[in-house]
């Protein structure tokens, strides 16, 4: 049984809340707005939003519009991977290993996860397939500090976070993650399999192990068309 429109709103604002694209206390889109957005009636979009305000993850405020919590409700356990993710939804997943390696960090990989000047991180860009098409992209640094010798075995299952919570246990457990969109740069085209001139989703994330402590800065190139959910990570309910 499909599932009811109002219900896929509730879950992809749910996620958009969830990774920031709202600070607390922000206002979001009018009803209007976000109709228009998701090409459905305002009823439709009023639902969801009434959902995630019994959630506790919206407030209403009667003339002024709807807002982003002040803080969201506590929910319990580690995010899912894209890995557990797409597994979840019965799809086959497949990840290609492209490097792993001891490197000097990009400038936003050194200040997302705190390290000095002279420490180095552990670098890790894979391919992502789902029913064996191409659909993104993924860059990891990781403070080498935690995880020498991460690079030199293969990840468990694929999956990144299961390998940092059985090898190592650290749990990953929230993420910051932004959006924008650009070109597809040449390498990028080559793996998603893609013409020249594509412009992509990127995804920007900083994870964060159960002490809040910066564990992970990831960057995303997801293939158009496909769902951003792909590499949002979630909270498990």
């Amino acid at each position: 049984m499909a599932k009811p429109v109002h219900m896929s709103i509730c879950e992809d604002l749910r996620i958009r809340l969830a990774a920031g694209e709202w600070g607390a206390g922000e206002r979001l889109p009018s009803e209007t707005d976000l109709a228009s957005r998701y090409g459905v009636a305002r009823m439709t979009v009023r639902q969801a939003i009434g959902s995630l305000a019994s959630e506790g993850m919206l407030v209403r405020r009667q003339g002024l519009g709807t807002f982003a919590a002040e803080r969201l409700p506590a929910r319990v356990g580690a995010l899912l991977s894209f890995t557990e993710e797409m597994r979840g939804q019965g799809r086959a997943v497949e990840t290609k290993m492209i490097k792993a390696e001891v490197a000097e960090p990009p400038p936003a990989a050194r200040g997302a996860l705190q390290l000095g000047s002279s420490a180095v991180a552990v670098t890790v860009r894979r391919l992502r397939l789902v029913d064996d098409c191409p659909v993104a992209v993924q860059n990891s640094w990781l403070p080498c500090a935690r995880f020498a010798g991460i690079d030199a075995e293969p990840l468990l299952g694929g999956s990144l976070y299961a390998t940092l919570e059985h090898r190592y246990g650290v749990p990953i457990v929230r993420a910051r993650q932004a959006f924008t969109a650009g070109p597809v740069s040449d390498s990028e085209a080559a793996l998603l399999a893609l013409p020249a001139g594509s412009v992509l989703l990127r995804v920007t994330r900083t994870a964060y192990d159960g002490s809040n402590r910066p564990t992970e800065f990831g960057t995303s190139a997801l293939r158009p068309g496909w769902p951003v959910e792909a590499v949002l990570e979630r909270t498990r309910p």
